[in-house]
């Protein structure tokens, strides 16, 4: 088995995020870090709307993010610490519209270690050096400069190592220009290390280090240092020189410090304002997870944000390098975020690591118009903004009032299951996964298409046949009229305030017009099938007809070029040039006659640095496109031919990266795509796609200021460009008619089309996922679910550890008389989806099982699980015992009742059966059955419930008030994490180990026992596995990121084919203490994430079963098999180039980091071949001639892999 990687979504969860000008304009842009991939995002101040400018796999492990602007540069660098072993700085090139490495400096081992360097970055805000830190040890400083042409310069490393040290975080100090400084936070294990009694642990002590680097000595020395609160974990550094008075803020659990080594200097301390709760533990502190520092004119302030999502706003009054006082201040709450940062046009951006979409808020106000307590740190006791006895200071939280969202990029991390199938019977399946954390959890639907969003939807008078959106002026902004066509008249409709019909225009309304074009010179045209029309900005109106019983079928025109065909004429052609002088349209002399009638025609676009176009494309009834020549001294001059399948609905001729297309929409639902040689019009290189039953129906939009088409059938798809990519993506969205495209104050960049009796207008927003989302909210982190097969409805798990359910809350508030009555305990309860669950103690769990109507998103039952007992895993199951029915299926939950995480266990354990009621849409309950240990994994068998309780493999049967024992082995050498039955033989299935990764298990029916047949030969995590059609092969993911596969040895599978029960293999020597025989590796792949699910599917209509797979971080990642050698041997080829040719800007090896764990084996990466589209054409020529393939075929075996099974 031989596969080839491609990702379909890469990871939605942002690790680090940071600011900056990294394109050298006035514009602030983020850049953010997706666990191996490098993204610049770019924020529309008008609209409040992101969209990624570009997208970069890295190919390695991204650990943390600095920016970096040389002293009196205009442009921001990015510092970038991986896996890699060495730091990089990091350009984004704004016109290749990529990203470049402008240093690179090794310092050490590659992989995720304690002692090496990356873990965090610090620069100088001045420019002068950089800080790259590793949790334990290590600490190497660089010096930044310039070399004699202006280029950035990096010095060699500068070492300020320190044994037996920890590091918890690191920042630059603002100083000024005098020596850098950086802060870490640090704590020495000297004496723990040899104290085995505990009291140097106790004793120890965190430190506040400065570390100066001496410009004028070239060397780093340990300048100040000062004890710190054992709890302080994050450092803010404040602005220096004229702007503020330098120093840091050590962010503790409960409290925030102002330290700096300045003699004057004195510390300051604040405490955290928590929450009002009754039910609050106060010896917990609480944390500061996130900040961002804006800098005003004369000023600056802070917003940090807590574990529990609350942002505050922290002010420094100070007189010149004094602090008089620190002020803090609840602002608002959000989700919690691994980093924030504030823009200047007045925005915040927020990305969660785990809680759901990143956010794009708008600021309100700064929050001194909020009511609300400010807490200062030199506060005598009594006066206002105290903190109380205790010293904890409280705030009564609410709604968003300083900040307004207005931008969501979706997110779908942390992935924990996932499953595919095709339950709303479309064209491609959907992938249903379960999301999120906490009260922030969804279930989300996730299908192929572009997302869109709808603007405007209005009912038209009639059924309309074509729409355009036309500005009257060369030099107007956005569009002036809206011309709707109806199968007898013309709705001209004007842009503005409002869009209301006018009859001024000029334009004919009493005829459906076939093309709609502005001319130079301010002119409208307006084809119908009785004239073509030229109307004059002074509203004079030149008319030209066709002959007496002819009509004008089909038309196409620019701004200087018009050609409308006649019916019943063998495709007469009549071109129409503008006169420059006389401003009139002008016939041409002689007219073209194709041979046959045309059903649709298409200009070029125009060369830059000509004024007309140079061809003509003309669809004919006899199943041809024609290409005919528009060049003064060629005029009408046929040049090539294209045969199609069918009669061509509609063609559309658009410059795509810097050639020229040609799409051809069938009447049988075919889109063809060919290229246009500009020197000939030869056509060549044609691409067939099927979007759908209807014919293709072509329009010209613009996306992104580039030119794209949008093909509409059962379905529309736009086909653009992305990247250096062809890219023919569905959008999410109803069937279309027509479409155009079109702007206004409101909608810079959108589409007007009609649908049906409607008139709508959409945007696509973005266009770096191919795949969109639907999400339905959850209470509780989901941990598994099951879909019934009568209902489709699906039966979710879900249970959170050390939180209150909102009914736990009520009923504990009632408890201690917190409140007196159920009202005032349901108005204590605050909205869970934005500020959260409340927090409770360890081992205290809430949990709950959910039926959910996929379609509608309505739960029909919700079961609560009391007595601090959580679902842990869920099976349906059919058994054979049931006298009554025993094809009814029952709902099996494994539960445990006071769980801990570590050590794992539990005070007790059950199985509760669940009967299936009201043709599957509700639950009730059967009985339970005690268990010794956590039911980790459940699944039906032979018609009983198959159990791992521990290592140990249960079988249930059906009983009147509990469940029967019938069998049980010990088959696992530490946890069974999960069960999969064999798909070819009932009698054997396959078990995953939490440690040692999967065995092949079969079941002797005289015996009543399991037996293990086969297992692995290395130690693996299992977080998911799959058993593919064969039987022979398993398909796993482990919690390092690896994806392998393995398969039974041919003897073996002869061996149980012949006798099902293995008897002749179970009493074969074990080897090494495990089993007789071992699983045969042969796909071992490092993906960079933790897989969470697998599935084999068919993505495409008549596509090929490939293998699917999801990340925790939010990839979605497909192999497809191979089926031919000379396949292999080409990607082979090509990917053994693209490692010479394009090595990862990180600087990591992409063999190297493929095989992090094993040596990668029979996987092809398809994310590095696509690479091959962002090479520059002299790169790829060298590759083509190499691989002694043209680049168009190279292309096209690159754009098949997708289409044909994945996309």
């Amino acid at each position: 088995m031989f596969l080839y990687n491609l990702t379909l979504q890469p990871p939605t969860a942002i690790t680090t995020a940071i600011l900056g000008h990294f394109s050298g304009g006035k514009q602030q842009e983020i850049v953010v870090a997706r666990q191996q991939r490098l993204e610049l995002w770019k924020a529309d101040t008008s609209t409040g709307k992101l969209a990624v400018a570009h997208s970069e796999d890295i190919f390695c492990r991204i650990r943390s993010l600095a920016s970096f602007r040389l002293t009196g540069g205009t442009k921001d660098y990015v510092i970038l610490a991986a896996d890699t072993g060495a730091i990089a700085v990091i350009e984004y090139n704004a016109e290749a519209k990529r990203f470049a490495t402008v240093q690179y400096q090794e310092f050490g081992r590659s992989g995720l270690r304690r002692l090496l360097p990356g873990q965090y970055v610090a620069s100088d805000p001045r420019g002068r050096a950089v800080m790259i830190a590793g949790i334990e040890r290590s600490k190497l400083v660089y010096i930044i400069s310039r070399d004699s042409d202006a280029s950035l310069l990096m010095g060699s490393p500068l070492e300020a190592n320190k044994a037996q040290t920890f590091c918890f975080d690191a920042v630059g100090v603002d100083v000024g220009y005098e020596n850098p400084v950086f802060a870490t936070i640090e704590t020495s294990y000297a004496d723990i290390d040899g104290d085995p009694t505990g009291q140097a642990l106790e004793k120890a002590e965190k430190l506040l280090v400065y570390y100066e680097l001496e410009l004028g000595l070239n060397h780093v020395v340990r300048k100040w240092s000062t004890p710190i609160s054992k709890t302080a974990n994050k450092l803010i550094a404040l602005p220096g020189s004229s702007d503020g008075p330098s120093g840091v803020l050590v962010c503790s659990e409960g409290f925030i410090e102002y330290k700096h080594n300045v003699g004057t200097a004195e510390t300051h301390r604040v405490p955290i304002p928590r929450r009002v709760n009754p039910l609050e533990d106060k010896s917990r502190g609480l944390m500061i997870i996130a900040s961002a520092v804006h800098r005003m004119k004369n000023a600056f302030f802070i917003l940090a944000q807590s574990e529990d999502g609350d942002l505050y706003k922290i002010t420094v009054d100070f007189t010149e390098d004094k602090v008089g006082r620190i002020g803090i201040k609840y602002f608002d709450t959000i989700a919690p975020s691994s980093s924030i940062a504030i823009l200047r046009a007045g925005f915040l951006f927020a990305a969660t690591a785990e809680c759901g979409s990143h956010q794009f808020f708008q600021f309100e106000n700064l929050g001194d118009e909020i009511e609300g307590e400010e807490y200062y740190s030199n506060t005598s006791n009594g006066d206002e903004g105290d903190a109380d006895d205790s010293g904890l200071a409280y705030f009564q939280p609410h709604e968003l009032a300083s900040l307004a969202l207005v931008d969501e990029v979706e997110s779908i991390c942390p992935v924990l299951k996932s499953r595919v199938v095709n339950l709303a019977e479309e064209e491609t399946p959907q992938i249903y996964t379960l999301c999120g954390r906490g009260s922030r959890s969804s279930l989300k639907i996730i299908r192929h298409g572009l997302e869109v969003s709808e603007l405007a939807v209005s009912e038209l008078p009639g059924t309309p046949q074509a729409v355009w959106a036309v500005k009257r002026r060369k030099d107007d902004e956005h569009d002036e009229y809206i011309v709707v066509s109806f199968l007898d008249a013309t709705l001209v409709l004007s842009v503005g305030d409002e869009v209301e019909e006018i009859t001024d225009s000029g334009l004919l309304s009493t005829a459906p017009t076939l093309c709609l074009h502005r001319l130079d010179g301010d002119a409208l045209l307006q084809v119908t099938p009785r004239s073509v029309r030229h109307i004059l900005p002074d509203g004079r109106v030149n008319e030209w007809q066709p002959p007496q019983n002819r009509e004008i079928v089909c038309a196409a025109a620019n701004t200087r070029q018009v050609v409308v065909s006649l019916a019943r004429t063998g495709g007469q052609a009549i071109y129409f040039e503008l006169d420059p002088q006389m401003g009139v349209l002008r016939e041409y002399e002689e007219r073209l006659v194709v041979g046959s009638d045309a059903t649709c025609l298409a200009l070029s676009p125009v060369p830059e640095g000509r004024l007309n176009a140079s061809f003509l494309a003309v669809g004919c009834e006899d199943q041809t496109v024609r290409i005919y020549s528009l060049d003064p001294q060629h005029c009408l001059e046929s040049l090539s031919m294209q045969a199609v399948a069918e009669v061509a609905q509609s063609v559309a001729i658009v410059e795509q990266l810097s050639a020229l297309s040609l799409y051809i929409g069938l009447r049988n639902g075919l889109l063809m795509r060919s290229s246009i040689d500009e020197t000939s019009g030869e056509i060549d290189d044609t691409r067939t796609r099927f979007l759908g039953a209807r014919a293709v129906q072509l329009c010209q939009v613009k996306v992104r200021d580039t030119d794209a088409v949008v093909a509409l059938s059962t379905s529309p798809w736009l086909c653009h460009t992305y990247q250096g990519r062809l890219r023919t993506t569905p959008l999410s969205y109803d069937a279309l008619d027509y479409a155009s495209s079109f702007s206004s104050e409101q909608c810079p960049e959108g589409v007007v089309c009609v649908s049906g009796n409607t008139l709508r207008i959409l945007t696509v927003d973005r266009l770096d996922s191919v795949l969109n989302q639907a999400s339905i909210p959850l209470s509780f982190t989901p941990r598994d679910f099951v879909l019934n097969d009568e209902s489709r409805h699906f039966a979710i798990i879900e249970s959170e550890h050390a939180h209150y359910s909102p009914s736990q809350y009520k009923r504990q508030l009632l408890e201690i008389g917190a409140v007196e009555s159920e009202e005032e305990a349901e108005g204590a309860v605050l909205p869970p989806e934005q500020f959260g669950l409340v927090r409770s103690q360890s081992g205290q769990w809430a949990s709950l099982i959910r039926v959910l109507n996929p379609f509608d998103g309505e739960s029909t039952q919700v079961i609560e699980l009391d007595g601090n007992v959580s679902a842990v895993s869920v099976a349906q199951a059919s058994f054979a015992g049931n006298t009554n029915d025993p094809q009814e299926v029952f709902l099996a939950v494994g539960c445990a009742r006071g769980m801990k995480l570590k050590p794992r266990g539990c005070d007790d354990a059950s199985i509760h059966i669940y009967r299936w009621t009201n043709g599957g849409t509700g639950l009730e309950l059967v009985h339970v059955t005690p268990v010794e240990e956590i039911p980790q994994a459940m699944m039906p068998f032979n018609g009983m419930l198959l159990v791992g309780l521990g290592r140990t493999l249960r079988l249930y049967d059906l009983g009147i008030k509990r469940l029967l024992k019938k069998a049980q082995s010990l088959v696992a050498p530490n946890i069974i994490s999960g069960l999969q039955p064999h798909p070819t033989s009932p009698m054997r299935l396959v078990v995953s180990d939490v440690q040692e990764s999967v065995q092949l298990v079969t079941f002797n029916q005289n015996t009543h026992n399991f037996h293990v047949i086969l297992d692995d030969t290395l130690p693996r995590y299992v977080t998911a596995f799959h058993i593919l059609e064969d039987g022979d092969t398993v398909v796993a993911g482990d919690k390092f990121g690896n994806l392998f596969g393995v398969r039974c040895p041919e003897s073996v599978s002869k061996s149980l084919d012949a006798d099902p029960t293995g008897n002749r293999l179970i009493y074969e020597k074990p080897k090494m203490g495990g089993a007789a025989h071992r699983w045969k590796s042969i796909v071992e792949y490092h993906t960079g994430d933790i897989v969470t699910s697998l599935a084999t599917c068919s993505l495409v209509s008549g596509g090929r079963q490939v293998i699917l797979y999801t990340t925790l971080l939010g990839s979605v990642q497909v192999a497809i098999p191979f089926v031919t050698q000379s396949d292999v041997d080409f990607f082979r080829s090509l990917e053994l180039h693209m490692r010479a040719e394009r090595p990862p800007i990180s600087g990591r090896d992409h063999l190297t980091y493929r095989s992090a764990f094993v040596p990668v084996r029979s996987v092809i990466d398809g994310d590095l071949c696509e690479q091959y589209f962002m090479l520059s054409d002299e790169k790829r020529e060298s590759i083509s001639d190499d691989l002694d393939r043209t680049q168009q075929e190279i292309l096209k075996k690159m754009e098949d892999m997708r289409s044909l099974f994945a996309f």
